[in-house]
């Protein structure tokens, strides 16, 4: 099936001036790409996912700059839209797109901030918060302009996990989770504390990350930017 699927977004796309691409392998339980059209400026149209469900987008120096459309099965109609992204990519529509990088090195530059974290630094810290049942968090990106009120679990934030940890502007980890205890069903459940402020000053120590103290939150703040 995938290898059919590969041969049919070959021969029924019209290339125009991007290169095809080898392909990887197909893994059981994660998507691979299943085609891909390379410009020589960088700029690839790439479909991803499994033979039976997938996306395709357009990107520049790796990065998504397109809108990114799904499929379910390759039809004439699936066929046309990849095809309107190829011709529109030849047109040079994405030659100057900026790519999210891009964005987020305009922001810090406009608003002089300097960066206090890196890649390695966030994935160390958000893996190990992560192992936390019911850890409620606060975070700002650095495109939004207003600042978020509530906290949020990190297992009830779809986008945490998969976000540009560069965007971050500030995380503020709480140093109490509340956790419910049932009863049974005529009996209110019986919420507890369990502070747990120790346990993350201790990983953010572990990895040498600088934080603050937040009061007003009580929760610990780590600035991406300052």
């Amino acid at each position: 099936m995938e290898q059919n699927l590969q041969k049919i977004l070959f021969t029924s796309l019209n290339h125009q001036s991007g290169l095809p691409q080898p392909v990887s392998s197909q893994q059981d339980d994660q998507s691979s790409i299943q085609f891909q059209l390379v410009w020589k400026n960088g700029i690839a149209f790439t479909a991803k996912g499994w033979p039976h469900f997938g996306w395709f987008y357009v990107e520049k120096d790796k990065q998504i700059v397109s809108s990114a459309f799904d499929y379910r099965k390759i039809d004439g109609k699936t066929l046309s839209v990849m095809q309107h992204m190829i011709d529109e990519i030849e047109a040079g529509k994405y030659n100057h797109k900026k790519t999210p990088k891009d964005k987020i090195r305009d922001i810090v530059q406009s608003r002089q901030l300097a960066p206090c974290m890196n890649n390695t630094k966030w994935a160390a810290l958000i893996g190990e918060i992560s192992k936390i049942e019911a850890l409620p968090i606060k975070y700002k990106r650095l495109t939004e302009d207003t600042e978020p009120t509530d906290f949020w679990t990190i297992d009830g934030d779809e986008f945490f996990g998969s976000m540009e940890s560069a965007l971050i502007e500030w995380l503020k980890i709480s140093c109490v989770i509340e956790k419910s205890e049932y009863h049974g069903q005529l009996i209110p459940h019986k919420i507890s504390e369990v502070n747990v402020r120790a346990e993350i000053e201790s990983i953010l120590k572990r990895y040498s990350i600088n934080y603050e103290y937040d009061e007003i939150d009580n929760s610990l703040l780590v600035h991406g930017y300052r």
